[in-house]
């Protein structure tokens, strides 16, 4: 009875210790896929890059991906938006620090402008559930409310 008792806890801790690490261990950083655009932002200290990751074959869909590369930071790359690719899609600075992604198809929009080092946009929600991201920035997903938009 005792050794089923201490097998149970020690299954129990290991669960319980997997899931805080994969709670604070997520990264959000895609960079697989085509390599689409590149956008230098106006003073020069960001590269924005645009992937594109088809899946599922041909009755699959496109991913686009949208990583920053800062200059000042020693070339760091960090992902800043993950969704669903739509027909209207393109990037562009705002601002030096503020990035606009248009991803549009008819009634369907997933754009919004970022601020640099401070919002990140994952269409599924799965980094803004995570300690470590949430911590760090604020993240929008397609539920969320007072997305940062252009109309």
């Amino acid at each position: 009875m005792k050794k089923t008792v201490v097998v149970i806890f020690i299954g129990l801790v290991c669960i319980v210790a997997f899931l805080v690490y994969k709670n604070l261990s997520y990264e959000f950083n895609f960079d697989k896929g085509i390599k689409d655009t590149e956008l230098l932002s106006p003073s020069g200290d960001y590269t924005a890059q645009v992937y594109f990751h088809y899946y599922g074959g041909a009755a699959g869909g496109v991913n686009v991906y949208v990583n920053i590369i800062s200059h000042t930071e020693n070339n760091v790359e960090s992902t800043v938006y993950a969704s669903d690719a739509k027909s209207n899609f393109r990037i562009e600075w705002t601002d030096n620090n503020k990035l606009y992604v248009k991803n549009v198809s008819g009634n369907e929009d997933r754009s919004i402008i970022l601020t640099i080092g401070k919002d990140i946009y994952d269409e599924r929600g799965k980094a803004c559930s995570k300690y470590k991201i949430s911590k760090k920035y604020s993240c929008y997903s397609k539920k969320s409310k007072n997305i940062p938009i252009i109309n």
